[in-house]
């Protein structure tokens, strides 16, 4: 009886009644209220979340920020890129009717979306509480909306000028030959490569392959097991010595399969800083700490500038050298190469090249 007793006063302090005799439920002053605070939504492309990579990193940025600032967020890794653009269209209504006052801030992160985003991205110049970023592209949307690009050329440009003096054979693996920030990487390796501003230590002439893991598509940012280790022992037996991967989440692939080897080959590291003894360079992008800039400009009174370029003269992106002290400590001839000076004038030349590359 009691039990009953306190439900039912339970549910006459929701209720009430008009004087015509309906039943109105008045709000529980206990229950949690929805949250107006900004909005943060993440669109990858197909299946790249937990890539260990680049797209991770944006997702650790991303809910890092939000902790910091208060702010919600919704991540989504669609299945295929068609999925993707059903949440791009869903957004899109949603924003041109929205009644609410809540900010809101789309992160598109890849490529594929394209063309929906440059004849779509106006949709949301009605609703002055939503914006959209879009990367990695170098031209800005003509409607509303934000771009972002992360030049790799400079620091490529600077890896690939150290490179010879650590070994005289490297391949170079890239995605596909259409995404800009994929293109530009492997031109800025080539052309530091040729600067020659360090040479090969010992007889053997240098040598620098290009292969691609998806020759006429924008695919190439995975790879089977089976296909890594079968490349990987084919470009043993060409006599490779080190390999460097631009292609995302499947650089893992490769390092997996590398070790299973036993790490005959070295790998440099590509986006994430990888620390191995089978590892003398990484080249660094670190877009964690751009999404943190650009969430904190998109709040700001100024908001986002309508196009930035963050590379190797901004700092947000650079080479590593990893357990340097390792592979010259024993190496003479290596380590005259390779002194603080030339480092350094790698460096400035790198910064220069970027800059004009970029004009």
């Amino acid at each position: 009886m009691q039990k009953y007793f306190v439900c039912l006063v339970a549910v006459l302090l929701a209720a009430g009644c008009t004087k015509e005799g309906d039943t109105i439920y008045m709000p529980d002053p206990n229950e949690e209220k929805a949250s107006n605070a900004p909005l943060v939504t993440v669109i990858y492309g197909d299946n790249s979340l937990g890539d260990r990579s680049y797209c991770d990193m944006i997702y650790e940025g991303v809910e890092r920020t939000a902790q910091e600032l208060g702010l919600r967020t919704m991540q989504l890794s669609p299945e295929s890129t068609e999925e993707g653009i059903q949440y791009l269209e869903l957004m899109m209504r949603q924003m041109e009717t929205a009644k609410d006052s809540v900010r809101r801030l789309f992160i598109v992160t890849s490529p594929v979306y394209d063309e929906y985003l440059r004849k779509n991205s106006n949709r949301l110049a009605q609703n002055p509480y939503a914006d959209l970023l879009y990367f990695e592209t170098r031209t800005p949307l003509q409607g509303k909306g934000s771009t972002l690009y992360m030049p790799y050329y400079g620091a490529m440009f600077e890896a690939g000028a150290i490179m010879p003096a650590l070994g005289p054979r490297v391949m170079l693996i890239g995605a596909n030959r259409r995404e800009q920030a994929v293109v530009d990487a492997i031109q800025g390796f080539t052309d530091g490569w040729n600067a020659d501003m360090t040479s090969v230590t010992g007889k053997e002439k240098k040598y620098l392959g290009i292969t691609y893991l998806d020759e006429t598509g924008d695919g190439g940012y995975s790879v089977a097991d089976t296909t890594a280790m079968r490349m990987i022992h084919q470009w043993i037996d060409d006599r490779f010595y080190c390999i460097v991967p631009i292609c995302g989440g499947a650089f893992n692939t490769f390092r997996r399969m590398n070790e299973i080897e036993l790490g005959d080959l070295i790998i440099m590291g590509v986006d994430n800083e990888y620390h191995s003894n089978r590892s003398h360079l990484s080249v660094v992008k670190h877009i964690d700490r751009a999404m943190n800039l650009c969430i904190r400009q998109w709040l700001s009174d100024e908001g986002m500038p309508k196009h930035q370029s963050l590379g190797l003269a901004s700092g947000y992106t650079e080479v590593v050298h990893t357990y340097k002290d390792l592979f010259i400590s024993f190496d003479v001839e290596l380590r005259e190469q390779l002194t603080d000076e030339k480092l350094k004038e790698i460096h400035e030349m790198a910064l220069g090249k970027e800059e004009e590359h970029e004009k």
